[in-house]
């Protein structure tokens, strides 16, 4: 059964990076050991999946974490239920992006979806170009995990479909920055 998921979490991995080449037009790709891979004091690979591009890996804001499940319940957040896998998930991309000094970016899938959708969620602050020009119906959902925040969970394909990259990282860049 262990095997099928690391499978499953890599395959998900790769369509990520594609995502995100289709988007940017820059190369990622999937950290060795999901994430897991640490060298010395390195504090960039602190996700799934990197920008590897020359230019524009070091500028990248962001610290990409990838979940791949059976079943995702948003209404256990909005319940506030300790199952609720998603503040975990959430609470782990925060925990990583902090320590790269990156912005949170999760992307999630549960089983049955279609093959290259997943929902993106990200902090309200980073989401912002995004809500402007996506048409897709998104959540906003307020005090969300332990720092009470508000988070904005999307579908990739509207990203992909009306989102200009360009104006997004810049944004996120500045955020970055006031951090």
């Amino acid at each position: 059964m262990r095997k099928n998921s690391k499978k499953k979490g890599n395959r998900f991995e790769r369509v990520v990076c594609k995502f995100w080449e289709d988007w940017t037009t820059y190369e990622f790709q999937r950290v060795p050991q999901s994430g897991g891979l640490r060298w010395k004091n390195t504090s960039d690979i602190t996700s799934d999946v990197i920008c590897t591009d020359k230019k524009h890996s070091k500028r990248f804001p962001f610290s990409i974490e990838c979940k791949s499940h059976q079943d995702i319940r948003f209404e256990h957040s909005l319940l506030q239920l300790k199952t609720a896998k998603i503040n975990d998930f959430w609470a782990q991309t925060k925990s990583d992006a902090r320590r790269g000094n990156k912005l949170p970016i999760l992307f999630m899938k549960y089983n049955g979806m279609p093959k290259d959708e997943m929902f993106v969620c990200l902090s309200f602050k980073s989401a912002y170009p995004l809500t402007l020009t996506c048409k897709k119906p998104y959540s906003i959902i307020n005090n969300f995990g332990e720092d009470k925040e508000s988070v904005v969970i999307m579908m990739a394909s509207d990203i992909l479909e009306n989102s200009d990259y360009l104006e997004f990282y810049k944004h996120n860049r500045q955020l970055l920055k006031e951090n």
